[in-house]
């Protein structure tokens, strides 16, 4: 295995070298977040339930921003927390090949008196579609499972849709009853800031 680094703007390039890929950057951000309404932005649909420990959700959001935009705010890796503050690190451990490689992000994250540690280990695959699908690693990420797919679809020559669907099982403490009910809460307020921020990103003059 080569040796851990911080992932950089060049590891960006080289993922957006072929049309068909998108960076993966967002992924992790939207993982932290689900809504039923952002501030600028339109939300077309957010659903979070919890199983147990587990919980799954879909988030589909349209974007006022052209596709190549979005793309360019979210490849410029170092700048994550641009997007949120939340963003402790994020480096690239492994390239597997030029579609698919293992990467590890850092949050923190607090709710009221409750502050949890994010630490994702995933393999990221580009699937010949464009779609993108990440598995989390166990024993590496302090989730017990965890799998998403997204995309990023050109809506017209301004719009973009962002769609992303998950089922993810955290392997630390979370408060029974009143958890589930704070981090939906909190997911509320993170997307909107996270998708708000892109969007003006994406439209800030050049």
């Amino acid at each position: 295995m080569k040796p851990a680094r911080s992932a950089s703007l060049a590891d960006a390039s080289l993922f957006f070298s072929r049309p068909q890929h998108v960076f993966v950057g967002l992924l992790y951000l939207m993982s932290l977040a689900i809504s039923s309404a952002a501030m600028a932005a339109t939300v077309k649909r957010a659903d979070l339930t919890f199983s147990g420990r587990a919980y799954h959700y879909r988030f589909d959001s349209e974007i006022a921003a052209t596709v190549a935009r979005v793309k360019a705010v979210v490849a410029d890796i170092n700048q994550l927390a641009r997007l949120n503050d939340d963003i402790i690190t994020s480096q690239l451990l492994e390239r597997y090949d030029a579609h698919s490689f293992k990467r590890r992000l850092l949050l923190k994250h607090c709710i009221l008196v409750f502050c949890f540690d994010l630490n994702f280990v995933e393999r990221v695959e580009v699937l010949p579609s464009g779609d993108i699908t990440t598995h989390i690693i166990p024993g590496e990420s302090n989730f017990r499972r965890g799998d998403t797919i997204w995309r990023i679809v050109e809506l017209d020559a301004q719009r973009t849709l962002v769609t992303m669907e998950a089922d993810q099982e955290p392997d630390f403490w979370i408060p029974p009853i009143i958890g589930p009910l704070l981090i939906k809460h909190s997911f509320v307020r993170e997307v909107a800031e996270t998708v708000d921020k892109l969007e003006r990103l994406a439209n800030a003059p050049q």
